[in-house]
């Protein structure tokens, strides 16, 4: 007789674990999605607040810079004019001198202490005088050529300028200190080589302390 024994499945002892459903990337993405907004947000918000700071240093700035222009206009305006005594002698323009020559300049504004007779100026106030200058000159030959503007006194040089001409022209501001004295008859040279030409000077001579003839 056979015995027949009923077939059973083999229980695991261990716990039934079941799966979570798998997420998809969209559901993934989000979180991330949401950092990324979030920061550059952020980013946005620190941009448009650095550019705001910009702006207002900017226009601290501008206000600064007017406020500069507007106190400089103003001292213009309220400082002293020369005092119509200061003891000052200017000149005309003359043009086109070549070679050695004396420069025989007519007088655009002068002071009764400086008198000008055909480029000589007659000294009445002993001390420093400031002689400056506006000179364009040019060389006429291929080469480098040297001029020499100089201030005499009774045909004995007291100062000189030294212009080194080239075939372009060149103008310069110049100015010298010079020394005179009461009665002393100053005039004005140029001494340079043929093919040295002062296309053009005008000068003038002040007196550096104001009205004041006692020194």
């Amino acid at each position: 007789m056979s015995v027949f024994f009923p077939l059973t499945p083999h229980l695991s002892a261990s716990p039934l674990v079941l799966k979570k459903p798998r997420s998809s990337g969209r559901e993934l993405r989000a979180p991330m999605d949401q950092g990324m907004i979030d920061v550059e947000g952020g980013r946005a918000v620190r941009q448009r607040s650095g550019a705001g700071r910009l702006a207002a240093v900017v226009a601290v700035q501008n206000l600064l810079v007017v406020a500069c222009l507007l106190v400089t206009v103003y001292l213009c305006m309220k400082s002293p004019a020369l005092p119509e005594d200061d003891v000052y002698i200017q000149f005309n323009e003359l043009r086109d001198l070549k070679a050695n020559t004396s420069l025989k300049f007519e007088v655009i504004r002068e002071q009764r202490r400086l008198e000008n007779d055909k480029g000589n100026i007659s000294i009445s106030c002993t001390g420093p005088y400031v002689w400056h200058m506006l000179v364009c000159y040019k060389s006429m030959n291929q080469g480098n050529l040297s001029g020499n503007l100089v201030l005499q006194v009774a045909n004995t040089p007291v100062n000189s300028v030294r212009m080194d001409a080239i075939e372009q022209t060149v103008c310069r501001g110049l100015h010298s200190i010079v020394y005179l004295k009461e009665r002393d008859v100053a005039s004005f040279h140029l001494y340079s080589p043929k093919g040295f030409w002062m296309v053009n000077v005008s000068m003038g001579l002040r007196y550096l302390l104001g009205n004041n003839c006692d020194y």
